[in-house]
């Protein structure tokens, strides 16, 4: 009798379905013992939670296990796709369109490709890294594992079951009638099928395996969850452990090694290839392996380009294209671990050529670094001799040049993948998920050449991102002198931008912090938590602390942030009022978050919609009132706040634009708001959000100029000799920056030149971003001094170009962020129209 569903663990079912009798997977992988198609159903409470579909041609049988489990499809509520790949994701298409209100959860990768997949609209959560989504009675925990062994991957950990989801780790193409790896009935059969499945599926990608496995190192795992094969119910670390052995002890690390492979039929190409030879040695201490293709085994070849930094083929040109021999060992490479590999290739033709361009081609689609081939007609004459041995030269310097790390070379990170690569340009393509050259964004390594070790005292004021920066500074600069940090918070340093991301969710220490306290012990940081200061003493070079300790200091850095403000109204210091600034906000806010049922976010900016985006997820009522007439007046134009609007109504935010707030009423705890034109509603929170002001009073009784911030040059130094200020509190130009990168920007500044460097801090055009409701906003530079502009304006899709004096100067984009990458280096490079017009970036 044909198994039906199997129940794993009390509300998890395997669902999958069986493919014993086939023989060849997706055309390039041999199944002696079949496969499986593994789906899973967890129900959470009232919650139907399935996990993967299965290959279309499964369906059928799909859905009468899933009609066994008395699985109404009508209900199923969330749908995780831990990948797309159609033996996966091949059902989704019409699993949705028997399961109407089903909610996908994927990567933002993965929901990319799935709407090309389904070609029609549908609902998702996005699945980032470490995220967590609790469903009723069960918590999902989400990690980002690209290139297991597509750029979408995800697991998913069931932490109140400890069961851990996979998709393709971990798993196997062999079909097991129990299902369970406890049921497997021939070990050795397995084993050799799991490790078939790793080196196809797993081994070009080992370094991801080893950081996939880091991730869940520590996790509690009782039961595996695979895509394919038997689920590992029984010592599923034993799995974990063999993957990783095989990963680490097969990793590739090339050595200084060049193969040469070729094929000769008259001797001509073997001459040429000695030739290359001698030309590298020649130049170089490089170990040059070479092989005529006739007399040598493939596999012993391309594991010698496997581990070579570079490859040369040599082929003669007949019937009109390079011999079958080298295409049999070209087809075998991948870009994936031969990519970036310097080659060329050379060779003798009679009278047509074609062989050596199109083996170029082939090069070129493996991704690798390619320098001009050598072409001789017939025999190869002195001269031709010496251009082997020159092409040899040239070859193996290409080699080192591209395999030494050079100071200060630049750094590119790919935005699909995450991958950094070196090099004094981005990569044509990454080597690593095939993304474009406009795909990268350069990431500067800090190259610091000032040192001075003294034993002086700095002591900072402020352990946000410019205090933390600032010591890092100088501890870069100076290995020896004495760096206290104060902070009148009980936390060390955090990231505040991410407070209102953990307003439904738990506080994860790793995703929290921007390092541990070893980082801190490490770099001889001492760390003053819970303290203010009361007075500056500029004569003596001492602060007073509120516990009445005093700290001498040679050099003092004042990085104390700001306050969000709270207008004097009436009720505002009532109970259940709230401002979301830091740790002890958010603490207060999430423990009465659960009894509230009607929230009030007063300001429409950055922050405060993203708070109530995460209230509203808590299946609040939440209302924003604004005072201006739009939402994200400094971040959008009129016409980009409009379609953003229309988006959050769309998706049960309340709002009030153009309304002002008069006062707060309630018995000891608020309970209705009043506005200025008499309205009113009633509310049981309030969170204030509209803006900050820099914590100026600790320049009080100084010679420290103040404006609305602490007055700073372009150094960081205030008015007062050996007193600096960077962050939220300072005032540069008359503009206080308020913003998390450049309060990074500020520190380094303030933190170098207070140990006696010299350097600048240049604003920068930070982009802006917000991500509520599936709807992502990007805004960047100057969008109000502008002369002219170009637009795009369709359902839900916004973008908009200004520019000043024919420059591009400042950018809006609303739910297509696939050009925000040019558009920063667009305007860094101070672009043209004409130049921009030629990227088609709307």
């Amino acid at each position: 009798m044909e198994l039906k569903s199997l129940k794993l663990k009390k509300d998890l079912y395997w669902v999958g379905s069986l493919d014993p009798d086939l023989r060849v997977f997706d055309i390039i992988m041999y199944t002696p013992y079949g496969t499986t198609y593994n789906s899973y159903v967890l129900k959470a409470g009232k919650k139907t939670i399935l996990f993967e579909t299965v290959k279309a041609k499964h369906f059928d049988s799909y859905l009468a296990r899933l009609e066994d489990l008395n699985v109404d499809l009508q209900n199923i509520d969330y749908i995780v796709v831990s990948h797309t790949e159609p033996d996966h994701a091949g059902s989704v298409e019409r699993i949705l369109k028997l399961s109407p209100k089903a909610k996908i959860i994927a990567s933002q990768n993965a929901v990319n490709y799935l709407k090309e997949i389904v070609n029609s609209e549908f609902e998702y959560i996005v699945a980032n890294d470490n995220d967590e989504i609790k469903i009723e009675n069960k918590t999902l925990k989400f990690y980002s594992v690209p290139l297991l062994h597509w750029p979408d991957t995800i697991y998913t950990y069931i932490k109140e079951d400890n069961v851990l989801v996979t998709c393709d780790s971990f798993g196997s193409h062999y079909s097991c009638e129990g299902v369970v790896n406890t049921k497997i009935d021939n070990e050795e059969h397995y084993m050799e099928a799991l490790r078939y499945y790793y080196d196809c599926i797993m081994g070009p990608f080992k370094p991801y395996v080893l950081k996939a496995i880091e991730k869940i190192k520590n996790l509690k795992v009782d039961i595996i969850c695979p895509g394919h094969g038997p689920v590992l119910v029984d010592n599923p670390r034993k799995i974990v452990d063999i993957y990783e052995k095989w990963s680490r002890d097969e990793i590739i690390v090339t050595n200084k090694d060049i193969t040469i492979c070729y094929v000769s039929a008259y001797g001509y190409t073997a001459e040429l290839a000695e030739n290359i030879k001698k030309g590298i040695e020649a130049h170089s201490d490089y170990n040059v392996k070479m092989y005529d293709v006739i007399n040598h085994n493939i596999d012993e070849i391309i594991n010698s380009i496997t581990y070579s930094q570079g490859v040369l083929f040599g082929t003669p040109t007949i019937n009109g294209d390079a011999l079958k021999p080298i295409w049999d060992i070209l087809v075998s490479l991948n870009p994936i671990v031969h990519g970036n590999k310097v080659a060329s290739c050379f060779g003798s033709f009679g009278w047509s050529g074609e062989g050596i361009p199109n083996v170029m081609d082939r090069l070129k689609q493996l991704r690798m670094k390619t320098i001009d081939p050598l072409v001789v007609n017939f025999k190869p004459s002195e001269v031709d001799l010496y251009e082997a041995q020159l092409l040899g030269k040239k070859f193996i310097e290409k080699t080192i040049d591209v395999n030494t790390k050079k100071e200060g070379t630049k750094k590119w990170k790919c935005v699909i993948c995450n991958e950094v690569f070196d090099g004094e340009e981005a990569p044509d393509v990454c080597p690593v998920c095939g993304a474009k050259h406009d795909q990268f964004i350069e990431v500067i390594e800090e190259t610091i050449n000032y040192q001075n070790d003294t034993d002086d005292n700095f002591v900072i004021v402020g352990n946000g991102a410019a205090g933390f920066y600032a010591a890092d500074s100088i501890r870069k600069r100076n290995k020896t002198a004495k760096i206290v940090l104060l902070s009148n918070e009980e936390e060390l340093t955090y990231y505040r931008p991410a407070l209102s991301d953990f307003i439904n969710e738990e506080i994860k220490k790793e995703d929290f912090y921007i390092e541990d306290k070893d980082w801190y012990e490490k770099n001889n940081i001492e760390v003053l938590l819970g303290v203010n200061v009361e007075k500056i003493e500029e004569e003596g070079k001492n602060i007073i602390l509120d516990n009445n300790s005093i700290i001498n200091y040679d050099k003092l850095i004042l990085a104390n942030g700001s306050s969000n403000f709270v207008p004097p109204i009436n009720g505002h210091n009532l109970d259940g009022v709230y401002t979301l600034r830091n740790k002890n906000d958010l603490e207060k806010i999430k423990v009465n978050l659960e009894k509230a049922k009607n929230i009030l976010v007063i300001g429409g900016g950055l922050l405060g919609l993203e708070a109530a985006y995460e209230m509203k997820l808590a299946q609040k009522e939440v209302t924003v009132v604004e005072a201006m007439p739009n939402l994200l007046t400094k971040q959008l134009d009129k016409d980009g706040s409009v379609v953003l609007e229309n988006i959050l109504k769309e998706n049960g935010l309340n709002l009030m634009l153009d309304k002002f707030i008069d006062s707060l009423e309630g018995d000891k705890k608020v309970s209705k708001a009043i506005f200025k034109d008499g309205s009113s509603i009633d509310v049981d929170m309030v969170v204030f959000s509209i803006g900050v002001r820099p914590n100026v009073k600790i320049a009080n009784n100084t010679n420290i100029e103040v404006n609305k911030g602490i007055v700073v040059d372009k150094y960081m130094q205030t008015s007062s000799k050996e007193i600096y200020a960077c962050g939220d509190v300072a005032e540069i130009d008359s503009i206080i920056w308020a913003i998390w990168p450049a309060a990074i920007d500020m520190g380094k500044v303030a933190g170098a030149n207070a140990c006696g460097d010299k350097i600048e801090f240049k604003a920068e055009s930070y982009p802006v971003g917000l991500d509520v409701f599936e709807t992502k906003v990007f805004s960047i530079g100057n969008i109000n001094d502008i002369d002219s502009f170009i637009t795009l304006n369709k359902k839900d899709v916004y973008k908009k170009l200004f520019f000043k004096d024919d420059v591009l100067v400042g950018a809006i984009c609303i739910n297509d962020l696939s050009k925000n990458v040019n558009i920063i280096r667009l305007i860094e490079e101070k672009a043209n129209l004409n130049k921009v017009l030629s990227e088609n970036l709307l």
